[in-house]
């Protein structure tokens, strides 16, 4: 008698539908899981689950979907011969693409059964079926996306606009689609293009409106979640200066149409500020910049006050001499208000953080002790674990032997007999179920912390790499040596002209980090042709 070995896929589009009593994931396995339950009741064929691969908020368009793949890969080592799914459009919306899965499962001897649309593609009549559907699925998605295209067009010319939430207007209740002047959010709106245009800069806008608190509007969605009334960004005040909304337009699809809204700005000032953006734009893109500084600690140096990203930077001083450093991101998006960390000299922190990868990987007796004391926690908790699994295991023995006892007895004594034991039998099953779930938990935490668990020699070789290479390595190699390497460096300004900074390598987790596994570095000093203040 063969086995179904069988495959439980199922898919929502979105995170909301996930929530949707009807089409929920959860709702879509119980349904899928009770029919099997029927088949093994009322068929002598065995039916067996093999695994369950949710897929949330995928879209069926094509099939780039890590759960999908994940089974198509089982399939291909033999591990399922069924799939069963609520709905064919859970599997693909696609005609090609069903296609090619198709002719993967015929191939496979994969049978498919659809329970929503009632076949079995063991049959004849169930694979006609399936193409019918299918073809109804695809024509429905394709005419549905027209539609909705056809109509925001219609509406955008209508000058309606087409969803989304904007600074200084609210909907209107009474009139869909346009938009309502909301007086107090439409003062931020005026102050943010006349800031502008006084400062010359989109940046020094938002600085302002930072100082003197101003914030983002706060709205609840539609889910019952709160947004907002955070410092604006410097993104956001972009995105409010480029909007042509604020001139009575309604822009769709690369192209501009009349609004039926009130202007908040004049075409003139609007027209004003989009040469200041465009000019300053110019300024940050200047080809005269240096670009062939390799920022070695990209991505890998943070504020040590704030704890954002350090970005990389370039610029030109007053002699026209380039000059590159970091600076911490938060500063730059939010200002002092955010992070009054100051710049950091590429050069100068490079320089430090080389120096003591060099010196750290001379001292290979050092690294050992690193690592032995960074392992100590793990291997004494590595201990405790496996006594603990020692004695469940035991337990488990136990209560199995106990129940083994239980049904010969049962057996032997019959029905009436069995009727005593039942409930010292659902206890006993209920112990050897929670053991069997504390086992399950032991190996995984076992198996964590061997792979967490350093290891002397890998760590070794990496600095004797490194040693190995430092006077040789160009700069992109250098940084993806350092990469290696080291898993954070953080920055700390002392004053204008000095700070230090701690260095985490990428091998060690953080048991220590005030002691051990950080090296620190002081006194470093800005160059002093760097025009930083």
């Amino acid at each position: 008698m063969k086995t179904a070995k069988c495959a439980i896929y199922i898919r929502v589009s979105t995170p909301r539908q996930a929530d949707i009593d009807d089409g929920s994931l959860d709702t879509q396995e119980a349904r899928l899981k009770g029919y099997i339950d029927y088949e093994n009741r009322h068929n002598d064929k065995e039916w067996e689950i093999v695994d369950i691969y949710r897929e949330e908020g995928r879209s069926a368009k094509n099939l780039k979907r890590p759960e999908f793949q994940r089974m198509m890969d089982d399939i291909d080592r033999g591990k399922i011969n069924t799939v069963v799914i609520w709905k064919i459009d859970r599997l693909t919306r696609s005609i090609k693409d069903f296609s090619f899965v198709w002719e993967t499962f015929q191939n496979k001897g994969i049978q498919l059964i659809s329970l929503n649309e009632k076949f079995d593609t063991s049959v004849a009549i169930g694979r006609a079926m399936l193409s019918i559907i299918l073809v109804f699925a695809q024509l429905e998605r394709e005419q549905t996306g027209e539609r909705t295209t056809v109509t925001m067009q219609y509406r955008a010319e209508q000058g309606l606009r087409n969803g989304g939430r904007v600074i200084g207007y609210d909907l209107d209740p009474e009139n869909k689609g346009i938009l309502k002047i909301n007086k107090k959010q439409a003062e931020i709106v005026k102050k943010t293009f006349d800031l502008c245009i006084k400062t010359g800069s989109a940046g020094q806008a938002q600085r302002i409106l930072t100082e003197k608190g101003y914030r983002m509007p706060v709205y609840e969605s539609r889910r019952g979640q709160k947004h907002g009334g955070t410092t604006f960004n410097k993104q956001a005040i972009i995105r409010i200066l480029k909007n042509p909304v604020y001139i009575g337009k309604i822009r769709w699809s690369g192209s501009l149409y009349d609004g039926k809204h009130k202007a908040i700005i004049e075409r003139k000032k609007f027209m004003k500020v989009q040469k200041i953006l465009d000019r300053n734009r110019v300024t940050r893109s200047n080809e005269k910049l240096p670009k062939q500084h390799v920022y070695l600690l990209k991505g890998i140096l943070r504020c040590g006050q704030c704890s954002s990203m350090m970005t990389p930077k370039s610029g030109l001083n007053g002699s026209g001499k380039p000059y590159h450093y970091y600076q911490c991101t938060r500063n730059i998006h939010a200002g002092k208000n955010g992070c009054n960390a100051r710049y950091v000299p590429a050069k100068s922190i490079e320089d430090l953080v080389i120096e003591r990868l060099e010196e750290l990987s001379m001292d290979i007796s050092e690294i050992e002790k690193m690592v032995k004391k960074a392992n100590i926690k793990k291997d004494a908790s590595l201990k405790i674990i496996k006594s603990e699994k020692k004695v469940l295991l035991r337990q488990f023995q136990n209560v199995k032997g106990k129940l083994e006892n239980m049904v010969d007895s049962v057996e032997k004594g019959g029905i009436s007999f069995f009727k005593s034991l039942r409930n010292r039998m659902e206890s006993l099953e209920k112990e050897k179920e929670d053991i069997e779930n504390k086992l399950k938990d032991m190996d995984f935490e076992i198996n964590k912390i061997k792979e967490e668990s350093l290891s002397s020699e890998i760590i070794g070789q990496s600095f004797r790499s490194f040693k190995d290479i430092l006077k040789k390595a160009k700069s992109q190699e250098m940084k993806e040596l350092i990469y290696r390497i080291i898993e954070v460096v953080e920055w700390y300004e002392t004053d204008k002209t000095s700070g230090h900074c701690r260095i985490s390598y990428f091998e060690q987790p953080r048991l220590f980090p005030k002691k051990k596994l950080f090296a620190e570095c002081d006194n470093w000093l800005p160059d002093e042709d760097s025009n930083l203040d």
